[in-house]
């Protein structure tokens, strides 16, 4: 596979001992659809870190039931398991905010993401804090 297929991403987790931020660096995948891309990016993500020293940011066993960007907005649906917090990691809020904003930031087309577990958005309204249009 020629690096021309390949894009720089960021994740970011957090680590178990003092719950600081961290950054793993991952090559991924380019498939000349941001659609792919991004659903790509999200499943990546929820298989968690690299380094056993980081917490995950969904609960394993977690899957991504449903995922569309349209419109700039992406939606992603998942399983019932991201409904718990993760033993030794950030509280649920945390997570998907966590989430929300390593899509925003590999992705700059994105102006919004909808967040969604078993079918329920999850945090609109706290989100919107967050990430209002200017």
């Amino acid at each position: 596979m020629s690096r021309l297929n390949l894009s720089r991403r960021t994740f970011e987790f957090f680590s178990y001992d003092n719950n600081r931020s961290v950054v793993e660096d991952r090559m991924l995948r380019r498939t000349g659809s941001l659609e792919k891309d991004i659903k790509s990016y999200v499943e990546e993500l929820i298989l968690g870190p690299v380094s056993l020293d980081l917490v995950p940011l969904v609960t394993t066993g977690t899957k991504l039931d449903s995922f569309m960007y349209r419109d700039r907005t992406v939606y992603a649906d998942f399983s019932g398991d991201a409904a718990f917090s993760v033993q030794g990691g950030k509280p649920l809020f945390d997570s998907f905010l966590t989430l929300n904003q390593g899509i925003r930031r590999n992705f700059r087309a994105v102006k919004d993401v909808k967040l969604f577990v078993g079918g329920n958005e999850v945090f609109f309204g706290e989100f919107e804090k967050f990430f209002r249009a200017e």
